[in-house]
């Protein structure tokens, strides 16, 4: 009897350890942070979705800051050489960093080459109070806070605990000893990882557009002018971690290539990167020299400097392209996982598309996509020069309201979410309000003329209770991406005057 006794009590216990860990694990997973794609450095996705890679089908990885986020692609390297890569860059990545994330990525990977952007080798900047980790916590936090748990990662978290100071190393494993304060910050994201992984994943790649920058401008200088150049130092930890990264490169019998896209480097910069390289046999291919920057035709003013856009990410990724495919040999292979990255790319492509198009007819074609929830308010005026083509592009969208022949005065609203269209038209004030994505989100209308005075009545479109409407001529459009869970434009059509220009907001 006392046998059985014992072993119910132990069965009971072991439930209860099981169970307490359980749900310390899932408090723990939903307080920390996230970062996807619906932010501009999507850490979250970057790194848990490298783990949902097949194992040993990446033959290149890519490492460094938010500089190598955008600026290596690996779905144009896939899609134009065949190549299988992956970019587990991130914000502020010192090389403590990459040397970690570096060793883990070993353990499901064998790649045949690393290439490394060096930005993070000298001292990050002076708006942060830094220590030899030469970034902010925040920026250690979006790398580590991703890695699994295991007896590497709790080696690496003793060492930036060792590193900075300030840092708890078993906060890496329990983070609600960093972050309990959270509680009152959760939101959706917090419990919806799964779907925004499968949602942004572009092999670790951060589309960014930018426009055209006409102040943007840069003469890169040459190998002469660095060679008399004095050299900066390093920061120590990064010099200890670059040695790291050569040396376990070297025993995995991986090429590493160092690398720097065009930032406007500070020419001392590059000289010390070179002597380093130089000294311990190591190509380096930095961007900022003439050698470099003039063979891929880089264009400041479109390309962009430090993040460029995805034009001249393009132009570099080619560049490296080439240079693993005649120098490396590095075969191409078939990935049937970039078929999915390759149709977030093109969703990203269109978001950006979205942002910078010039006229409405451009506009209303690329929002034929129920990807897309649309809002469009028209308050005001906006009949007068209310073209035909713009009508009947809004019908094609499943608006079914004739707004040629409204007089000024008459408010006309309506939401698109997916195959539920609801209008709204009238010459009175109103107000109405709904949910949309599924009833995870909600929106409002409002119009209430009852002051006398202009600038105080309402002429309101709220979405999640943030502010998109105002008094103004014409036809207002704000595009909501389902997916991504954010606005990705707003524009008004001014189609009440014979221009009938269309202005982003």
């Amino acid at each position: 009897m006392m046998g059985k006794s014992r072993i119910k009590l132990a069965v009971k216990f072991t439930v209860f350890v099981l169970v307490t860990c359980f749900f310390v694990n899932m408090v723990n997973e939903w307080l920390k942070p996230k970062y996807y794609y619906n932010q501009t450095w999507p850490a979250t996705n970057t790194f848990l979705d490298f783990y949902k890679l097949e194992k040993n089908s990446v033959d290149v990885l890519f490492f460094g800051s938010s500089h190598a986020v955008c600026s290596f692609n690996p779905q144009v390297l896939y899609d134009t050489y065949g190549i299988t890569s992956y970019n587990l860059g991130s914000e502020q990545q010192s090389m403590v960093v990459s040397y970690f994330w570096l060793q883990e990525a070993l353990k499901y990977q064998q790649p045949k080459v690393v290439v490394l952007d060096t930005y993070m080798l000298h001292k990050f900047g002076a708006v942060f109070v830094y220590n030899e980790m030469n970034c902010s916590e925040g920026a250690v936090r979006k790398a580590m806070d991703c890695m699994r748990p295991s007896l590497t990662k709790w080696q690496d978290a003793k060492e930036i605990a060792r590193i900075d100071p300030t840092q708890n190393a078993l906060s890496y494993f329990l983070p609600n000893l960093r972050y309990h304060t959270r509680w009152t910050e959760l939101g959706e994201d917090d419990f919806t990882e799964s779907a925004m992984i499968d949602h942004g994943g572009i092999k670790g790649f951060t589309v960014l557009g930018g426009g055209v920058d006409e102040s943007q401008t840069y003469t890169p200088f040459t190998e002469a002018d660095a060679a008399t150049a004095e050299a900066d130092a390093m920061v120590g930890s990064a010099a200890e971690y670059l040695d790291k990264i050569v040396s376990l490169c070297s025993e995995k019998g991986i090429d590493l290539i160092l690398t720097n896209i065009p930032c406007a480097e500070p020419i001392g910069r590059y000289a010390s990167t070179k002597q380093y390289a130089d000294a311990h046999g190591v190509p380096y291919y930095d961007f900022n020299e003439e050698t470099y920057y003039y063979a891929i035709n880089y264009d400041p003013t479109r390309d962009l400097l430090s993040h460029p856009s995805y034009f001249g990410a393009e132009k570099i990724t080619n560049f490296f392209g080439q240079l693993l495919t005649e120098t490396y040999g590095v075969a191409p292979r078939e990935d049937a996982s970039f078929i999915k990255s390759g149709e977030n790319y093109q969703h990203q492509l269109k978001n950006i598309q979205l942002q910078y198009a010039s006229d409405s007819v451009q506009l209303l074609n690329l929002l034929q996509d129920d990807t897309y929830t649309l809002f469009v308010f028209a308050p005001t005026s906006y009949s007068s020069y209310l073209s035909d083509d713009v009508m009947n592009r809004l019908f094609a969208l499943g608006f079914t309201t004739e707004l040629r022949d409204m007089p000024d005065g008459w408010h006309y609203c309506a939401v698109k979410d997916g195959s539920q269209i609801t209008e709204r038209i009238t010459d009175q004030d109103f107000s109405f309000s709904g949910p949309f994505r599924d009833g995870l989100s909600h929106y409002s209308f409002c119009v209430d003329t009852t002051l006398m005075i202009p600038e105080s009545q309402t002429y309101s479109l709220k979405i999640d209770g943030a502010e998109y409407g105002r008094r103004a001529d014409g036809i207002q459009i704000v595009v909501y991406d389902r997916n991504l869970k954010t606005v990705v434009t707003k524009v008004t059509l001014n189609t009440n005057n014979e221009e009938a220009t269309m202005t982003h907001n």
